[in-house]
């Protein structure tokens, strides 16, 4: 059976012929869509791309010319040359990983995916595969996430010390996916935040898949766009965002971090659950993660963005 890999217009395989793509940008052939954010969905549609019913949801309020073949969660889906499974990844609500499966050999792509668990997504799925095909936001060595805990009890330790002296909150979190888990953690402690328009706007449709979120327009505490944020200068004013990238940049501002991601450690940890032969690190620190898991966990692997195409004689299944 002949397999091809190739990295353009989001991730390419070819099988036997049959072309499949993951996150593209212009959505053609078999396309998959991993999760509503942004940088992996298209902008073009040539022919319908496969994604979940939540997926479906939170891309339409964002574009209402999207259209997609929607797919549950665990439900198989044949072709000719293969089968395709969504997994849930942990990342963000409908957020899934995929599973290619042929006769020869397995597949999975990640997408963006989080090993510990949210409070407005299902927990991530683990499956054995032959080829994994890795997220690598957070890939780097060093980069190492304190507990999810710790991170939700100084989060709310600090928001209740700054309204006891006095000031007003500004939480800064990515519209979707971050700003419901903000949502969702003042919540948990009692607290109904006031929220912006397109907050509003995605934190309605997590309503409407069942993920309990309140907030209110008379409050103290505000949820936020990440941007904006560190920009308001207020002397009555505290500002936090919330985001793994606090760990290596500097916002400008107070931050914590509060990550849809997994960490270097998790990462490695995930891998090792895969069991992969053969792994290509995908979207972000892709040459230090793969020289990671060749030096560590001794299974071959490669930077997926730095590499055109690779055929079936490098996957001996």
């Amino acid at each position: 059976m002949d397999l091809k890999i190739s990295y353009g217009n989001g991730i390419g395989i070819k099988i036997n012929g049959e072309t499949i793509l993951l996150d593209p940008k212009v959505s053609d052939f078999i396309s998959f869509i991993s999760h509503a954010h942004f940088d992996h969905t298209p902008y073009e549609i040539v022919t319908r791309p496969y994604c979940t019913e939540e997926t479906f949801e939170l891309i339409k309020a964002r574009n209402p010319e999207f259209e997609a073949n929607l797919v549950k969660i665990g439900k198989l889906i044949n072709f000719d040359n293969f089968s395709a499974e969504f997994l849930s990844s942990g990342h963000m609500l409908g957020s899934v990983q995929v599973l290619i499966e042929t006769k020869n050999f397995s597949i999975l792509y990640t997408g963006d995916f989080k090993t510990t668990q949210s409070l407005t997504c299902k927990k991530i799925e683990i499956r054995e595969a032959d080829i994994l095909i890795l997220e690598s936001t957070f890939g780097l060595p060093g980069i190492i996430f304190p507990s999810l805990e710790d991170v939700r009890t100084e989060l709310i330790d600090w928001v209740e010390k700054q309204l006891e002296q006095g000031y007003l909150i500004n939480l800064g979190g990515y519209p979707i996916g971050k700003s419901q888990e903000i949502i969702a953690i003042l919540n948990e402690n009692k607290i109904l935040p006031k929220v912006s328009a397109s907050i509003k706007k995605y934190s309605e449709i997590y309503r409407k898949f069942g993920i309990k979120l309140e907030f209110s327009n008379n409050s103290n505490v505000s949820v936020k766009p990440i941007n904006v944020v560190p920009s308001i200068k207020n002397k009555n004013c505290r500002n936090c965002v919330l985001s793994g990238w606090t760990l290596v940049r500097d916002f400008g501002t107070f931050g914590l971090p509060l990550s849809d991601h997994s960490d270097f450690n998790q990462i490695l940890d995930f891998v090792q659950q895969v069991k992969p032969k053969k792994v290509y690190c995908v979207h972000g620190y892709t040459k230090e993660l793969a020289h990671a898991i060749q030096k560590k966990l001794k299974i071959p692997s490669y930077s997926l963005s730095k590499i055109q195409q690779k055929s079936l004689l490098e996957f001996k299944i």
